[in-house]
């Protein structure tokens, strides 16, 4: 139970890389907030409670600055606390470039790179007040090692959030707060 009582926020947690996060938490004992746009995060509930942990689902769209900061605000006032933030709600629509139009560039960039830095501005506050917090920011290969045909939109966007992640590290870790990437793939 190395994370008992520590309280975890995991976007795109409704499937997925975000479902199986969530509940990696709370088998080492965080209470976990499951947060997606999809209704699935309720499932996801149910089945960290089964684990003997606590969780919350809030139904917020990564890319609207309300919505996330409404989640964190909703975190804080059921528990008290934001010790640890996942970044992972991500999207990744194949289209060519040549066919791409630059609704389908606006989409992807503002789900995966700009929900990042919605929900990072949403939680430091609270992870400053603490001095405290994990930001762990999921990338992927494609945007530090490989591209891949039909994703350019994705792969500028996860190369972005390594960007993001060097430079907010830098920035909060007089704050006490840690922030890393993973990237999967």
């Amino acid at each position: 139970m190395k994370l008992k009582n520590k309280v975890a926020i995991v976007t795109g947690a409704g499937q997925g890389i975000g479902k199986e996060t969530a509940l990696a938490l709370a088998k080492e004992g965080a209470v976990v907030v499951v947060s997606d746009i999809t209704e699935k995060i309720h499932d996801v509930v149910k089945e960290i409670e089964a684990l003997g942990s606590q969780g919350l689902a809030i139904k917020a769209d990564v890319s609207n600055n309300k919505e996330t900061e409404e989640m964190a605000k909703k975190t804080v006032k059921k528990f008290g606390r934001i010790d640890i933030l996942v970044n992972n709600a991500g999207i990744f629509p194949f289209k060519s470039l040549l066919e791409m139009r630059e609704e389908d560039w606006d989409k992807v960039l503002d789900v995966n790179l700009k929900g990042v830095f919605n929900c990072t501005k949403a939680v430091i506050p609270k992870m400053i007040k603490q001095k405290y917090g994990k930001i762990i920011n999921i990338t992927s290969i494609a945007g530090v090692k490989v591209g891949h045909v039909g994703l350019v939109h994705y792969c500028a966007s996860k190369a972005g959030i390594v960007g993001f992640t060097k430079a907010t590290a830098l920035e909060l870790a007089q704050y006490g707060i840690n922030v890393n990437a993973i990237a999967p793939g």
